[in-house]
């Protein structure tokens, strides 16, 4: 196992399921792939994904498809290998006419931007009819309720045969037991693991030079169970790959992931719901998810906050980077800056920081091993020191600091040209030049009521 911090992802298949559009939120995808049909340029490769990997559509179907495309027509019927086809750009998938067979549809425009169904897993399949819908409900059905409690009952018994313990003493079983819930599936390892000792001998070798960093003990190691995240995260290394061309495209690395624990528990067992940026204060660089290579994990250490029973935690996560760009501290970028780019990093030859933006978070990192630890004064990043201390009235530079958060979400409803005129405004507003009330007026008439009102109750989720 080599932590040198280059990793290189698997196939898995993508789903078109997202793509057309079916099941609860069917709306979400379609509206992204309008998006994407609004604002690709016209497609110089068009690519389709079969027998486990995207494969060039070839021949003269090429340009009429491009044509196609660039006419505006959302569907396009044409012949390729012998068979007919429906290519359909909105939903990003090609319909085998003869036996409505279904397949991935993406394509990188003459600029060189990537346009691809998102990654949720699955395979390719028929259109389902409504009995076989109802098939697929009563078997989610049962899945979420009685098969959920079989696969706890599993978990459980899999941390104690591997972790060697005793039964716990009669003082310590409320401890362990929440332990166990807060990291949901994950299994915790013995010492003897020899997944332990090189994760233990990555943590504690990098840390040991770091004279802060005297007295950190690790108090045990979790193995993350992996599912459908990451088949996702897969198959966003292979579209990156795709995309760039070159070499490893998807420029994969393990990285370390920092946080306090509600933070690490959520990341681990259902995915992030918001990025640590914060917790840096004016050294973030642009508003997105830290991570610090494996050779630097007490910068992340010191984005942690000890839980009640002085633990903190801190992730080791294979990281998906692309293309990174160079983002200044202080940064109120949320995204990347050109189709050009696809995350950043504090410094191009020699990174402390890798940025991954909210928008791929949940395809772009997976967690792999939790790493709960003792430290004795913990020492925190400017933003994060104050995380357990009483709450003040906001200053007003404090409230602007918090409008970073609200335009990552609401970057997931707008088309392109809108968030260039949203990052120019509250630039002007960051730089003191539009009040907050004016700011948001512009806020509602650009955006609209509608998305401000769904950003802002996900927002209160937090």
């Amino acid at each position: 196992m080599d932590f040198s911090g280059d990793v290189k992802p698997a196939i898995h298949r993508p789903s078109v399921a997202a793509a057309r559009g079916g099941g609860n939120g069917g709306a979400i995808p379609l509206l992204r792939g309008w998006q994407a049909f609004r604002r690709s340029g016209a497609p110089a490769r068009l690519l389709c994904f079969e027998g486990g990997a995207w494969a060039d559509v070839a021949g003269e179907v090429v340009g009429l498809l491009r044509r196609a495309f660039m006419e505006g027509k959302a569907v396009c019927e044409a012949a390729c290998g012998g068979r007919v086809f429906l290519f359909d750009f909105m939903r990003m998938v090609r319909i085998d006419e003869a036996t409505a067979e279904e397949a991935a549809l993406g394509w990188i425009d003459d600029r060189g931007a990537c346009f691809f169904p998102a990654p949720e897993g699955g395979r390719k399949r028929k259109r389902e009819r409504d009995e076989a819908g109802s098939e697929v409900k009563g078997e989610d059905r049962r899945r979420r309720q009685p098969a959920a409690e079989e696969d706890g009952d599993e978990a459980s018994s899999g941390v104690e045969e591997r972790s060697g313990e005793s039964r716990p003493e009669a003082d310590e079983p409320d401890r362990k037991k929440a332990r166990g819930t807060l990291w949901g599936k994950a299994v915790r390892l013995d010492e003897a693991d020899k997944f332990y000792k090189v994760v233990e001998k990555l943590f504690v070798s990098r840390m040991a030079p770091v004279a802060a960093a005297r007295g950190v003990a690790i108090t045990a190691v979790h193995k993350v169970a992996q599912g459908p995240r990451a088949r996702a995260f897969h198959l966003q290394g292979q579209l990156l790959a795709a995309a760039r061309g070159v070499g490893d495209g998807s420029n994969a690395k393990f990285a370390w992931y920092g946080a306090p624990a509600a933070d690490v528990a959520a990341a681990v067992e259902h995915g992030f719901g918001r990025t640590n940026g914060q917790f840096l204060g004016g050294r973030a660089h642009g508003d997105g998810v830290h991570l610090s290579p494996p050779q630097y994990p007490h910068a992340s250490a010191m984005l942690t906050k000890p839980d009640e029973n002085g633990e903190a935690h801190i992730v080791l996560c294979r990281v998906l980077m692309g293309r990174p760009e160079a983002v200044p501290a202080s940064s109120p970028q949320f995204h990347p800056s050109s189709d050009e780019y696809d995350s950043a990093v504090d410094n191009l030859e020699n990174p402390r920081w890798y940025v991954v933006w909210s928008t791929d978070m949940n395809t772009r990192i997976l967690p792999e091993y939790v790493v709960s630890f003792r430290w004795p004064n913990l020492p925190q990043m400017e933003g994060s020191s104050g995380l357990g201390s009483k709450l003040k009235k906001p200053s007003p530079a404090a409230t602007r600091d918090m409008f970073p958060m609200l335009l990552t979400e609401i970057q997931r409803f707008v088309p392109s040209p809108k968030l260039q005129t949203l990052q120019r405004t509250y630039n002007c507003f960051k730089r003191g030049q539009m009040k907050k009330d004016q700011f948001i007026r512009f806020l509602r008439s650009h955006i609209g009521d509608n998305v401000l009102t769904t950003v802002a109750k996900k927002l209160r989720g937090y």
